[in-house]
């Protein structure tokens, strides 16, 4: 048979160095799980664009959901200002997708384009994420 020790005594210093210790891992697992998200949409965006340009600068905000690039085309003389904005990692089925609400850029012909025609180019404003990228990403959601 089993003995079990129990605690009897109450120590509220002990409980409360228990609750800092977990508020302090739950903090280092949301920076490295963003950390992680950004590395593995970096490495989409470049598999993206890897035949018209260049990834200049990539920069992920997850408090306020939003996506910066900078994109240097060929041909282009001048990066591309790319934004997405509340963005979301969706699961559906066996496929993860990128999903936002809107998208801009610093060019005003490509801003026409997307207002009209968005819809069509990115059906339902996502975009999927290949299995071999969207698995990190899967793990840590």
């Amino acid at each position: 048979m089993v003995q079990r020790e129990y605690i009897t005594d109450y120590n509220p210093a002990h409980s409360k160095i228990k609750i800092i210790r977990r508020l302090m891992m739950m903090s280092i697992f949301k920076k490295n799980k963003n950390k992680i998200i950004s590395k593995a949409l970096q490495s989409f965006v470049n598999i993206i664009i890897t035949d018209y340009g260049k990834l200049v600068d990539f920069d992920i905000n997850s408090k306020d959901k939003s996506v910066f690039l900078k994109v240097l085309l060929k041909g282009e003389k001048e990066v591309l200002n790319i934004a997405f904005s509340n963005y979301s990692i969706v699961k559906e089925h066996k496929n993860t997708y990128f999903q936002f609400d809107s998208i801009s850029t610093s060019r005003e012909w490509i801003n026409i384009l997307f207002d009209k025609k968005l819809s069509d180019i990115f059906r339902e404003n996502k975009i999927q994420i290949p299995h071999y990228i969207a698995t990190p990403i899967n793990i840590i959601l």
